[in-house]
């Protein structure tokens, strides 16, 4: 083997392990953090915060690789690293430089930002520790996720009020539901067991966002609430497909529809632009799962 093609799979298991095809989710995320807290076009702050929640995110994959290692190696072994391809030590310090990056880059934000980023790798640390032994550790990568909004949120608001803290942990609240959800049903994967209907409900938690503000002015909104609603139906139906489930396949495309989540909340919080982008994402993040695995 060349030099070259080994540096291009060494690479690609980064990439790999990054889980670097749903980033486009992790924009989207920001956006809506962002358009919450009042700025509706991208300054520096933005910027850094951005590449910060990527870093954290990339961050956290590689924790979820290294403490998986055990089991991936006999479930898995054509991973990145159960097959050798990365080291386990290689992958500790691209894991410590991005953490380290992210918390980096939210100090410059301010304080407050910082701390929301420490919480965020407890989370992390949290859900990787227990996410094979606890019924509850989905509901940990659920907040992982919403602790994007907020902590983009207290980045980027100079001044809030009651009222718009209220709404981006509403906000917030919806996303934790949707993100524990599509968690759950991993879980399933490896199991002849198949999600509750509690846990399918709260997957279409997000339509409350919309539903709880119709009006005659908004019903232009019903075609994107119909869309999110027709491709988690199709997402679940993979779930349930007999003779073979595809879990895996019903994940990744759930993931990416964490962008369908934002632009929901984007486009009821008036941000076209925004509501736009994220759909751009959720596109983008299918497009990458074609060449690197999502879950």
């Amino acid at each position: 083997m060349s030099r070259a093609t080994r540096m291009q799979r060494v690479l690609r298991g980064h990439l790999s392990l990054a889980r670097i095809c749903n980033s486009p989710t992790v924009i989207s995320n920001v956006l809506v953090g962002v358009v919450l807290a009042g700025k509706f076009w991208p300054d520096l702050r933005v910027g850094l915060v951005m590449l910060a929640m990527l870093c954290f995110y990339c961050a956290g994959m590689y924790l979820n690789g290294l403490m998986d290692y055990a089991s991936d190696c006999r479930e898995r072994p054509e991973r990145p690293l159960p097959s050798g391809l990365i080291t386990r030590a290689s992958a500790m310090n691209v894991m410590l430089l991005l953490f380290g990056a992210g918390s980096f880059l939210l100090l410059l934000s301010g304080g407050i930002p910082f701390l929301c980023g420490v919480l965020l790798s407890i989370l992390m640390v949290c859900y990787n520790r227990w996410h094979k032994q606890h019924s509850l550790s989905p509901l940990l990568m659920g907040l992982c996720r919403g602790m994007i909004y907020l902590s983009t949120f207290l980045a980027c608001a100079t001044q809030y009020q009651t009222r718009d803290l209220w709404q981006v942990l509403v906000a917030s609240t919806l996303l934790v539901c949707y993100v524990t959800s599509l968690t759950a049903i991993a879980k399933t994967e490896r199991r002849i067991t198949v999600p509750t209907s509690i846990v399918i409900i709260t997957l279409f938690m997000p339509l409350l966002y919309i539903i709880t503000r119709l009006s005659w002015s908004t019903l232009w909104l019903l075609p994107l609430a119909a869309g999110f609603v027709g491709w988690n139906w199709y997402s679940i139906s993979l779930v349930y497909r007999r003779p073979r489930r595809l879990v895996g396949r019903a994940v990744e495309q759930l993931i990416a529809g964490i962008s369908l989540v934002d632009a929901l909340i984007l486009a009821v919080s008036g941000s076209m632009v925004g509501g736009a982008i994220a759909l751009l994402a959720f596109g983008l993040t299918l497009c990458l799962q074609r060449y690197v695995r999502g879950a």
